[in-house]
């Protein structure tokens, strides 16, 4: 049993006879026959039964096809893999990120890029946004996702998101009656807000201040997903990165557009190399499509919800 034989008897199972499969190949139908026979002889199966000028496969011969293509859509797979070595190697990707970024968006980004790169080992940190920057600085990792502007040295960086704001509430709370939340809402209300390490945090300081709601916050943190949890515990309310209202549940907390807009930012941040890794680029174009249909969908969605 060798290559020829059995390219030769998958392209008869194929084109349905040895006249079409002896086309294909360039060669003539005595040569196709010559090759089945010679294949049969050498596995002891009977592959096809002949009538007149008609053969059709035996059961034996549909088995063994199925195992034939099996190794056919192996070698394909290979075939594959080999030209994504090609291009981009056999490495790790080296990915690190804020926290919001790391527990919704990059992981949908790995789950796409994955599905197109199968072969491709991904590592994910989440940390502070200073080692972040460090890391990028220090080309310890491949890609960061920060949500402060990048001001280390070394560093190339490009903005990922402008995201508005929305208002996170408990799913009782008498303010989810209202489509939409100001800022003068939030008067004598417990709030839960970002810590200041956030670059959002001075600009809703401004907004509530000159809406009234001056108040001293309740709760600090620096982790919209912190932010969510809380209130879903109804310790008070508070405004969040649409991106940390990912995998919230709907019967504790709900979504609500806030006025004035209170832009969260986020950006892709990398070393600054001479020569920028093909597979990096991938990724990074593949991060910018995602964030294009979730910031669609993410513009859409506090509108409705919680409703």
């Amino acid at each position: 049993m060798n290559q020829k034989q059995i390219e030769a008897f998958r392209l008869v199972m194929l084109r349905g006879s040895m006249t079409a499969a002896a086309e294909e190949l360039g060669t003539s139908q005595p040569s196709i026959s010559r090759l089945i026979g010679e294949l049969e002889a050498s596995t002891g199966l009977a592959l096809f039964t002949r009538n007149g000028g008609r053969i059709q496969a035996t059961d034996a011969g549909s088995a063994f096809y199925r195992e034939v293509d099996r190794s056919f859509v192996g070698l394909e797979k290979l075939a594959h893999s080999a030209r994504e070595i090609r291009q981009f190697g056999s490495g790790r990707l080296r990915l690190v990120a804020a926290p919001v970024l790391a527990l919704s968006f990059v992981p949908l980004v790995i789950e796409r890029f994955l599905a197109a790169y199968p072969r491709i080992a991904v590592s994910l940190e989440m940390r502070s946004e200073g080692t972040i920057q460090r890391w990028a600085s220090s080309a310890y990792c491949d890609v960061g996702f920060a949500t402060t502007t990048p001001d280390a040295f070394g560093v190339t960086s490009a903005e990922l998101y402008r995201l508005a704001g929305v208002c996170a509430l408990p799913a009782k709370h008498p303010l989810t009656a209202r489509e939409r939340i100001h800022a003068r809402d939030l008067r004598d209300q417990s709030l839960i807000l970002p810590s200041y390490a956030d670059d959002t945090r001075s600009s809703l300081d401004r907004a509530l201040r000159q809406a009234g709601a001056n108040q001293m916050p309740t709760i600090e943190t620096p982790y919209g997903a912190t932010i969510c949890a809380m209130v879903a515990r109804g310790l008070g309310v508070g405004v969040v990165n649409p991106l940390a209202t990912s995998d919230t549940n709907p019967s504790r907390i709900v979504f609500r557009p806030f006025s004035p807009d209170v832009m969260f930012r986020g950006f892709t941040v990398c070393p600054q190399l001479q020569h920028l890794n093909p597979l990096v680029k991938a990724f990074l174009d593949l991060t910018n499509e995602t964030m294009t249909i979730e910031a669609a969908r993410l513009r859409g969605l506090p509108e409705t919800a919680g409703s």
